[in-house]
C-alpha cells in the first residue's frame, strides 16, 4: 500500500467517526513520508519503504479509532466549560431580575420558568462536572463515559432554553412586557447573551454526542468502554484526598436514591413554605407543595438518564 492510498483510508475512517481530519492527515502524511524517506536511506525501494513505514504506524482504523476518542474527549471538555459559561450567565440575569431597583424589572421575568429549570439544570451540571473531572487527566475518556456526560448536557441546554422561551413569551405577551424591555435594556442584552451561550453549548453538546456515538457504532480493535455508575465516578474522584466526609456523605446519597430524593423533597417544601410564609401561609405551602411535587418528577424522568437511580443499561450487559 502506498502512503497516498493509507491516507485516503484513514481519511475515510476518521470521517466515519465525525473526527477532525484535515490536521491529523497532514501530520500523518509528513511523518510518513519522513519515516519512508529514512528506509529508502537504508538500502529499500520506495514501495517497500513506505509500506514498512505504514506497517509501523499501524492500522488505520485503529489509528482513526485512537485520534477519534481523543479528540471527543476534547469536544465533551469544551462542552462542559460552555455549558458552565452558560448557566452561570443565566443565572447570575435570573437574580439581577429578581433584584433589579424597579418593581416592574422584579415582576419580568415571572420567574417561576427559571427557577425550577435552573434547579435542574445544576444537578445535571454536577453529574457532568463529576464525570468530567474524574477523567480530566487522561487523553481519551471511555465513550461510555463521554456518552454521559453529552446525556447530562443536553438536560442542562434543553432546561435553560425551554425556561428562557417560557419567560421571554411570558414578557412579550403582558401589556408590561415591551416597557420592562425598554427599561431594562441591559439586562435585555445579558438575556440574549444567556441564550446564545446557551446555544453554543448546546453546539458542543451535539458534537460531543455525535462524535461518541460513531465511535461506539463502529467495530475497532480496541476494547469497548463503558460508562461506570456515578457512584463509581464520585468514589475514584475522591478517594485520595481529605474530603473523607464529603466522600461518604456522597457515596452514601447515590447509594440510597429515593431516600435522599425524598429527603431533598422533604427539605425543599420546608425552605419554600417558610420563605413565603409572610406572605400568607395557605399560598406559602401550596408554593412549597409545587416545588416538592417537581422535584418527584423530576428525578422520575431524569434520575435514570443522569445516572442518579440506578445504572445505563449498556453498563448492566457489560460483563
Amino acid at each position: 500500500m502506498t502512503i497516498a492510498a493509507y491516507l485516503e483510508l484513514l481519511e475515510r475512517e476518521l470521517r466515519l467517526r465525525r473526527a477532525p481530519r484535515l490536521r491529523l492527515l497532514e501530520e500523518v502524511g509528513h511523518h510518513l513520508d519522513d519515516l519512508a524517506d529514512e528506509l529508502a536511506g537504508g538500502g529499500l525501494s520506495r514501495a517497500q519503504a513506505e509500506e514498512r513505514a505504514i506497517a509501523r504506524f499501524g492500522d488505520a482504523a485503529t489509528v482513526a479509532a485512537g485520534f477519534a476518542e481523543a479528540a471527543a474527549s476534547t469536544t465533551t471538555r469544551r462542552a462542559v466549560r460552555a455549558a458552565v459559561a452558560a448557566f452561570a450567565g443565566y443565572a447570575v440575569l435570573f437574580v439581577a431580575f429578581a433584584t433589579a431597583a424597579s418593581p416592574l424589572l422584579r415582576d419580568f421575568p415571572q420567574g417561576a420558568a427559571s427557577f425550577f429549570a435552573i434547579q435542574v439544570a445544576s444537578v445535571a451540571l454536577a453529574v457532568a462536572a463529576v464525570r468530567s473531572f474524574r477523567w480530566r487527566g487522561v487523553a481519551a475518556a471511555p465513550s461510555g463515559e463521554l456518552a454521559a456526560i453529552a446525556r447530562c448536557l443536553f438536560v442542562v441546554c434543553l432546561a435553560l432554553l425551554a425556561a428562557g422561551v417560557c419567560e421571554a413569551g411570558v414578557a412579550l405577551s403582558r401589556p408590561a412586557g415591551v416597557i420592562a424591555w425598554s427599561e431594562g435594556r441591559w439586562l435585555t442584552l445579558g438575556f440574549a447573551v444567556a441564550v446564545l451561550l446557551l446555544l453554543l453549548s448546546g453546539h458542543f453538546a451535539v458534537r460531543a454526542a455525535a462524535q461518541t456515538s460513531a465511535i461506539a457504532a463502529l467495530p475497532t480493535r480496541r476494547e469497548r468502554t463503558r460508562a461506570e455508575s456515578l457512584a463509581a465516578d464520585v468514589d475514584a474522584l475522591l478517594r485520595g484526598t481529605r474530603l473523607l466526609a464529603v466522600r461518604r456523605i456522597a457515596l452514601t446519597a447515590l447509594a440510597r436514591p429515593w431516600q435522599t430524593m425524598s429527603l431533598a423533597a422533604v427539605a425543599a417544601f420546608v425552605a419554600v413554605t417558610a420563605a413565603g410564609f409572610r406572605a400568607g401561609l395557605a399560598g406559602a405551602v401550596v408554593l412549597g407543595a409545587f416545588e416538592t411535587a417537581a422535584i418527584v418528577v423530576a428525578f422520575l424522568t431524569l434520575g435514570g438518564l443522569l445516572g442518579l437511580r440506578g445504572e445505563p443499561r449498556r453498563s448492566r450487559r457489560a460483563g
